[in-house]
This record gives structure tokens, C-alpha cells and sequence, in this order.
């Protein structure tokens, strides 16, 4: 039987709680929902510029400018303000709601984690309740971590703003000291972080105030350096080795990356989050329990499969999953319907120059990376993208509808771009028969689930309903995984001879 003494045995006996517990990974799903989030500013973001553009007049500049490489002139006022205000209040409106979606899944997740160091116990209905009654608090006590985190950042931010121009005219002097002055704001900022890391743990497990928080995590942080230096090393430790399994693995064609990530959030980020809260449970001199026998078995992970298989089977023959499924692809016309008809000449020309969407030029991925190994990773970067869209469904379905809008957006852009229907279907159609599908049931999913929690605010339906339908969605989507995996072998390795007959090269 494994022996959990100290926290530090979490980090080498960790995957042993993931095996016992299973429904540890449920948070660390919702948690990957944030992506969406990003994807949803983006284009709000992008769109935005784009009008303005189009409104004065500048996008033959831009596109005169992109093909003669002249950047000077894309660094003018009139063109750069607009990018950077842009980009500042997307990046605000982005860590935001980040912020958000961070402060609800730890409001829950380290209460819930706390239970299963200390009594063994897993519960999702836990995590929700405590996720909707702390929230609040947490999301108060990170917008305070962040705005100390910043503090070091905002000089070096003021400078590069005021450098930008001498910086795109070449001057090495500006960027230099710009560049000086933004590691010296980052290293500092990082301590600061590092020092506060305790202080949501103090707000959503003891529900202290967001002062009271920050001090506290303050004053753990001077008696367990080690712990956070151990923390941030085990952090560092895990970027450097994806990178270079990665790096490794490219001398051999074959690309691993959406694989690393997929494990590195699901698997590696929950043992480290429970190794923080063991450190401040142990802190505060509770005892840790070894995890009971392991739960995650082969047999598990088959019938888990099933029963996904048997969602999907069922979605189709609900009332409300039929309407989530018709909602769902309305968006996804919409979505195709804005993309094609936002792709004027002048928009197609800055496309296809930036070298985005070439038409008639394969992605080089095709040809440079073993097929097999291809098909993984794209099998893996989808499922991903459709789980972080499913579960995104907890904030009243509005990141699943943005991003069902904003993949319908990418592929009607894409068809507008190459400006052949038929080279445009040769590239998307052979695996998208499936994949579209499949990722219009995840947003479907995600819409459904969204819709029960704005009933559940309503008082319609109980928290009880709400974990259950939650639960069910992360196993839907597990069932999904057998579409996306059959996909993402035909898009390595049959789409390429479907284009090449029309076409591509």
C-alpha cells in the first residue's frame, strides 16, 4: 500500500489518486473550456478591426503593404493605434474572463480536492456547490493576485508602447533596453505570483477575505519556499521535457504536440494542484490519506466508452437534445454565412499573401510528418477543442454558441478564400463528413448543458440534475472520441490523395 507521509509523496504517488479517483479530472475539463473563451475574443476582436478597416478605407494599404514587405508603413499611426488599442482591450476582455472561468473551477476544485486527501471522498455535486457558492470570492481574491502580479509589468509595457515605432524601424538600442525592462517586469512578477499562489486555496477552502487571503498566502510562502520552488520547478520541468519530446520526435517525423498537451492538462496539471493543496493542508497540520485501490481499469475505460456511445445513440431521441442539435447547426450556418461573405478581393489578397490559406497549396504537415503519428495529433487536438467546447456549456451555453459561430466563421472564410467549391470540399469535406458532425454533437452537448444551467438558476431544475447532466456530458464526449480518432486518420491520410486528384499540390 502506498504511504502519503508528506506532500511531496503526491507528486511521486499522484497518478495512483488519479487511477483511484477518476472524477478528479472532471474540473480540470470545465477548466479546459477557458480555450474557447479565447477563440470567442478573437474573433470579436478580429472582426472588430476588420470593420474599422474596411470603414477608412485602409485594407488596399494593408494589402499593398503586405506585398511589397514594406512593414514601416504598416507601423503607422493610422494603422498600428487601431491594432494596439484592439489588442488591449481584447487581451483585458481575455483575462477577464479567464479570470472568470479560473475563479469558479477552483472555487470548487480545491475544496474538492482537500476531500480526497483528507476523507477519501469525490463528489461532483461537491465541487458545484462550493464552485457557485465561492466563486465570487475567489474571483475577488484573483483579480488581486493579478493586479500585484502586474505591477512590474506596467513600466515595461508603457515603454515598449511609446518604442514601438523606433523598434520597428530597426533600432536595436530600443528593443534592447524594452526588451531589459520586460524580463526584469516578468521575473519579478513571476516571485510575486509564486508568493500568492496559496491565496485562492485560503478563499475557497477557509473562505477567508481576499486581504485576508493574500496575507496568508504570504505568510505560508516564507515557511515553504521549498514546497513553491519545488512547485514551480516541477512546472518548468514538464514544459522542458514536452518540448524537447516534442523537439525529439520531429528529427523522425512525427508530431506529438496536441498528445503532450492533452495529457500535460488532463493528467500532469491535477497532480500538481493537489500537491498545492496537500502543502496547505499539511500546513495547517491535517493528515493525508494514502488513496484507496485504483478505479480507472481497462474494463472501466471500455464501459466508459459504451456509455458514451449509448449518449450519443440517445441525444437524437430527446426533445431537448434534438433542439440543441437544430440550434446548434443554425449557429454553424450563421457562422459559415458570415465567413464567406466577410471575404472581399482585398481581405482575400491579405490571405492568401500572409500565406494563412494558400488555394491550391497543401498544409506542408501533409508532407512532412509521419501520417500515422499526423492523424494522432489531429485526433487528439479536435477531441480536445470539442471537449473544451462541450464543457464550456456550464456558462449558459454562451462560449459552446461562439464557438460553434466561430468555426462555422473559419470554414466559410476558408470556402470564400480558395474560391472553388469543389478544391474547397477536396480539403475539408472527405474527413469533415465526420468530424463537422461530431463537433456540432459536442456544441449541441455544450448548448443542452448550458440551457439546464440557466433552469437550474431559474429554479426549474436541481443541482442534483445539473451534476448528473454534467457527468453525462464528459462521457458523451468520451464517446465522441471514436468519431474525432476515425477522422483525424482520414484527414492525414486520405484528404491529401482526395486534394491531389483536384488539384492540390
Amino acid at each position: 500500500m502506498v504511504k502519503v507521509r508528506k506532500p511531496n509523496d503526491i507528486l511521486r504517488y499522484g497518478y495512483r489518486y488519479l487511477l483511484s479517483y477518476p472524477k478528479m479530472i472532471l474540473p480540470f475539463m470545465i477548466y479546459e473550456a477557458g480555450v474557447i473563451v479565447g477563440q470567442a475574443v478573437i474573433v470579436i476582436a478580429s472582426l472588430s478591426l476588420l470593420s474599422y478597416f474596411k470603414a477608412f478605407n485602409l485594407i488596399p494599404k494593408i494589402v499593398e503593404s503586405i506585398e511589397a514587405r514594406n512593414f514601416e508603413a504598416l507601423a503607422s499611426p493610422e494603422i498600428m493605434q487601431p491594432i494596439l488599442i484592439t489588442l488591449g482591450i481584447a487581451g483585458i476582455a481575455y483575462m477577464l474572463i479567464r479570470i472568470v472561468f479560473d475563479s469558479f473551477v477552483k472555487a470548487g476544485l480545491y475544496p474538492f480536492l482537500q476531500k480526497v486527501l483528507i476523507e477519501r471522498e469525490v463528489s461532483t455535486k461537491y465541487f458545484l456547490e462550493e464552485a457557485f457558492r465561492n466563486w465570487a470570492l475567489v474571483f475577488k481574491t484573483n483579480m488581486l493576485i493579478y493586479f500585484f502580479a502586474a505591477i512590474p509589468l506596467i513600466p515595461s509595457l508603457i515603454l515598449f508602447y511609446l518604442s514601438f515605432e523606433k523598434i520597428i524601424a530597426g533600432s536595436i538600442e530600443e528593443l534592447g533596453f524594452s526588451a531589459l525592462t520586460f524580463i526584469a517586469g516578468i521575473f519579478l512578477a513571476l516571485i510575486i505570483y509564486l508568493a500568492l499562489v496559496f491565496a485562492p486555496m485560503a478563499a475557497s477552502i477557509d473562505e477567508n477575505s481576499p486581504l485576508q487571503s493574500i496575507i496568508r498566502s504570504v505568510l505560508m510562502a516564507k515557511t515553504e519556499v521549498g514546497a513553491i520552488i519545488l512547485y514551480f520547478s516541477a512546472l518548468v520541468a514538464v514544459t522542458l521535457v514536452a518540448i524537447a519530446v516534442e523537439s525529439a520526435v520531429k528529427s523522425f517525423y512525427i508530431t506529438l504536440g496536441s498528445l503532450v498537451s492533452t495529457v500535460i492538462s488532463l493528467a500532469i496539471i491535477p497532480i500538481l494542484h493537489l500537491y498545492l493543496v496537500a502543502v496547505y493542508e499539511t500546513h495547517n497540520n491535517e493528515t493525508l490519506l494514502e488513496p484507496s485501490k485504483a478505479r480507472l481499469t481497462f474494463k472501466l475505460m471500455y464501459t466508459t466508452l459504451n456509455k458514451g456511445l449509448k449518449l450519443i445513440r440517445i441525444f437524437f431521441t430527446t426533445k431537448y437534445g434534438l433542439i440543441a442539435l437544430i440550434v446548434t447547426f443554425i449557429v454553424f450556418l450563421i457562422g459559415f454565412t458570415l465567413g464567406y461573405l466577410t471575404v472581399d478581393p482585398e481581405i482575400r489578397s491579405i490571405l492568401i499573401n500572409s500565406g494563412i490559406i494558400v488555394p491550391g497549396r497543401l498544409n506542408p504537415e501533409f508532407k512532412v510528418y509521419n501520417r500515422i503519428f499526423l492523424g494522432l495529433d489531429i485526433f487528439f487536438h479536435n477531441w480536445r477543442t470539442s471537449l473544451s467546447t462541450a464543457m464550456s456549456g456550464i456558462a449558459y451555453a454562451i462560449p459552446s454558441t461562439i464557438s460553434t459561430l466561430f468555426n462555422g466563421y473559419v470554414i466559410g472564410v476558408v470556402y470564400a478564400t480558395i474560391n472553388d467549391p469543389i478544391k474547397a470540399s477536396a480539403i475539408i469535406l472527405p474527413h469533415g463528413i465526420l468530424e463537422i458532425p461530431a463537433f456540432l454533437l459536442a456544441s449541441a452537448s455544450g448548448i443542452l448543458l448550458g440551457f439546464k444551467m440557466i433552469m437550474l438558476r431559474g429554479g426549474k431544475v436541481s443541482l442534483e440534475e445539473v451534476t448528473i447532466d454534467l457527468e453525462r456530458t464528459a462521457i458523451f464526449i468520451i464517446g465522441l472520441s471514436l468519431v474525432f480518432l476515425v477522422a483525424g486518420i482520414i484527414e492525414s491520410n486520405v484528404t491529401p490523395i482526395i486534394a491531389e486528384m483536384a488539384g492540390w499540390s
